[in-house]
C-alpha cells in the first residue's frame, strides 16, 4: 500500500509540518538503508554459494 508522501493535512501546524516532513525524510532515509543491506545481503549469499561450489570442486579433485 503505497502513500502519497506529498500530502499535507491543512490543518497543521508550522511544527507539525516541519515534523512531519522530517518524518517522511528519514523514511526515505532508512527504506534506502534497507535496500543497500538487501543488496549487502545478497552479495554476501552470492559469495558464499561460490565458496561452497569452489570447495566441493577442490575436494573433488583432491580424491582424484
Amino acid at each position: 500500500m503505497e502513500e502519497d508522501d506529498s500530502y499535507v493535512p491543512s490543518d497543521l501546524t508550522a511544527e507539525e509540518r516541519q515534523e512531519l516532513e522530517n518524518i517522511r525524510r528519514r523514511k526515505q532515509e532508512l527504506l534506502a538503508d534497507i535496500q543497500r543491506l538487501k543488496d549487502e545481503i545478497a552479495e554476501v549469499a552470492n559469495e558464499i554459494e561460490n565458496l561452497g561450489s569452489t570447495e566441493e570442486s577442490f575436494s573433488f579433485c583432491y580424491f582424484f
